[in-house]
Parts: structure tokens; C-alpha cells; sequence
């Protein structure tokens, strides 16, 4: 497709403040992500699932409790509140809330771990077998659901329902009083939200080149010919244009290069 310059130059609206949301969520999403999906997906692109991100997060889970009750232990000695009820600084519950925390820290050490076997046991990219980035199957009970007797979108799936699930969950447990329902909800909405990030991004690069295609298309009638917008499917071009149309005709070869297009099959 040729590369059109004017388009890439001129035209391109964005809402700066949901792009900047989006753009954040994309951006720590790796880590809250990775903490669900081990638990309902499967069959990772090589690239996509790491080891090294497992043990990462595993290491932040770790110490997350303790330095959490060190410093309401500081917060306590510093008249800030806190109310330890007994003369070792443990807070009431302490200990039962950590042993679910560690639960949820061991099965996702071991679902971790089926998930890297999987990944052993696929083709490689090298062959060209398999997208090295692929995001996982997603769990077949996902698509039973329904509404209104449809099967719901691969899409709603990841932006809604998958993380409608943990955080249900993260809420039940919250109201237990248990730190692992709060560390559920936020990574289901990181998740929520960094999928939605990247369908949104997805939506525009392929506007985009729609977008392109069509102006490749009409420029000829929109600039040098000087025709209305609704003959030319909304093209309309936002400058001055040389008085003749020789000159015109002259200018807009300008506004396209080549760009290769070749396809490794």
C-alpha cells in the first residue's frame, strides 16, 4: 500500500485523557495479567508467558504481607493508629489471612508451572508454527456464555467477563477481611482495562489504514478535481491548492511513497 504522507501528517484525532489511561494500563499490565491467566488459560506463545515474570511476582507476593505489617507496625509506634491487640505487634487476623495469601502463592507457582511444560511441549516460532505472543486458549466454560441466545465476543470475554470472575471473588474474599480479595480486584481491573487498552489500539491501527486506503483513493478528486466531500467519501483535504490543475496533479504526487508490502509465507 502506498504510504500516504498528508494523511500521516494531518489527520489523526485522539482523546488524550482515555489514551493516557490506556496507555497506563498497557503499560504495568504484564504482572496482574500474568496472576490470572495462569489459572484459566492455557498453551502460551513462548515470548508471551516468562519465567523470570513468575518468579518476579512471586517474590513481590512473598514480601508483600510482611512490609505491609512492618509499616503499620512504623505507623503504630509513631502514634499514627493501628491497633495491634497483643505485645508482639501482630494484628488480630494476621496469620489466618497470610495462610490464604500463601495458598494463592503456591497454586500459582504450580499452575505457573503446567503453563511452562505446555509451552515446552508446543511447536517452536523458529518452525513458524506459532505466534510467539499468543495470549493463551481461553478456558472453554468462557464460551458457553450467552446473551440473549449469542455467544458473547472473544472480546467481551477478555475486557469483561474473564475479569469479572477474580473479581467477584476478590470481593468475597474482601469481605472476609482478607488482603488476597483486594490484590484480586485490582489485578482483574488491570486486566480488564489492559485488554480494552489493546482492542482499542487494534480498532485504530486498522481505521487507520482503511482510512489510508480510502484517501489513496479519492485524493485525486478531492485535490485536483476540487470535488464536495460526499463524492469523494468524506475526503476533504484542510489547504491551499495551486491554481491550475496541472499543478495540482504536480503536488500530488508528492503526497504518496512506496512501501513495502512483501509478506513472508
Amino acid at each position: 500500500m502506498q504510504k500516504n504522507l498528508y494523511y500521516r501528517t494531518v489527520f489523526r484525532r485522539e482523546n488524550v485523557i482515555k489514551k493516557a489511561i490506556y496507555d497506563f494500563f498497557l503499560s504495568i499490565a504484564s504482572y496482574p495479567r500474568l496472576l490470572l491467566e495462569v489459572f484459566i488459560r492455557k498453551n502460551f506463545g513462548e515470548r508471551y508467558f516468562s519465567l523470570a515474570s513468575v518468579l518476579t511476582i512471586t517474590v513481590i507476593l512473598l514480601v508483600f504481607p510482611g512490609l505491609i505489617n512492618g509499616l503499620m507496625s512504623l505507623g503504630h509506634r509513631g502514634g499514627f493508629g493501628g491497633g495491634f491487640d497483643d505485645d508482639y505487634g501482630r494484628r488480630p487476623g494476621f496469620f489466618s489471612e497470610s495462610v490464604l495469601w500463601y495458598l494463592f502463592i503456591a497454586a500459582f507457582l504450580v499452575f505457573s508451572a503446567l503453563r511452562w511444560l505446555e509451552i515446552r511441549r508446543n511447536p517452536s516460532v523458529f518452525d513458524f508454527k506459532k505466534f510467539s505472543l499468543y495470549t493463551g486458549d481461553i478456558n472453554p466454560l468462557f464460551n458457553k456464555i450467552k446473551i440473549m441466545d449469542k455467544p458473547v465476543s472473544t472480546r467481551w470475554i477478555e475486557t469483561f467477563f474473564e475479569p469479572l470472575a477474580f473479581f467477584i471473588l476478590g470481593f468475597i474474599l474482601y469481605l472476609f477481611k482478607q488482603k488476597l480479595g483486594l490484590l484480586l480486584c485490582i489485578s482483574s481491573i488491570c486486566y480488564g482495562l489492559s485488554y480494552a487498552a489493546a482492542y482499542h489500539n487494534g480498532d485504530n491501527f486498522v481505521m487507520d489504514k482503511i482510512d489510508e486506503m480510502i484517501l489513496n483513493e479519492r485524493q485525486h478528486d478531492a485535490f485536483v478535481d476540487e470535488e464536495d466531500a460526499d463524492k469523494t467519501s468524506g475526503v476533504r483535504f484542510y489547504a491551499r491548492r495551486p491554481n491550475t490543475k496541472e499543478l495540482r496533479e504536480k503536488v500530488l504526487t508528492s503526497f504518496t511513497e512506496g512501501e513495502d508490502d512483501t509478506i513472508v509465507s
